[in-house]
């Protein structure tokens, strides 16, 4: 029998090898809790970029979002108006996009910044929430 020493996250319970590996990690929850601040403060995701450095590159036509932008994700439930926003950043680079289109409330689920999704950016005045749920926002 040998002694085995692995280093654990206490943000998320992963499991290292190394304690370099998990200071890695570490830096990159406090780079992702530094982001999430700054998109909930109105920063652009360019500006998130420059002074978090989450994603390898941003397309060029989301540089200017913010949380406030809205997109139009269709086959979520079945809403072809800009109700969707993103909200949140994932340690992966995904980013949650949530909003209330119709059908059954409110809805989210990560996205990738190169998805087709968010091709189309539209502005905050333009966001649609259907009204039988507004009460419900959370």
């Amino acid at each position: 029998m040998r002694k085995v020493i692995r280093y654990k996250c206490s943000d998320c319970g992963v499991l290292f090898d190394s304690e370099e590996s998990y200071l890695k990690h570490e830096d990159r929850h406090k780079r992702i809790n530094k982001a999430n601040e700054m998109l909930n403060n109105g920063h652009t995701l360019q500006e998130i970029q420059d002074t978090c450095n989450i994603w390898d590159s941003i397309p060029e036509h989301l540089k200017n979002a913010n949380k406030d932008n809205c997109f139009v994700i269709p086959y979520w439930q079945c809403c072809d108006k800009p109700a969707y926003q993103i909200d949140y950043i994932y340690m992966d680079g995904t980013v949650r996009v949530w909003g209330c289109g119709s059908w059954s409330g409110y809805y989210g689920n990560p996205v990738s910044l190169n998805s087709s999704n968010l091709r189309n950016i539209h502005n905050k005045d333009e966001l649609f929430v259907d009204k039988r749920y507004i009460e419900r926002h959370f």
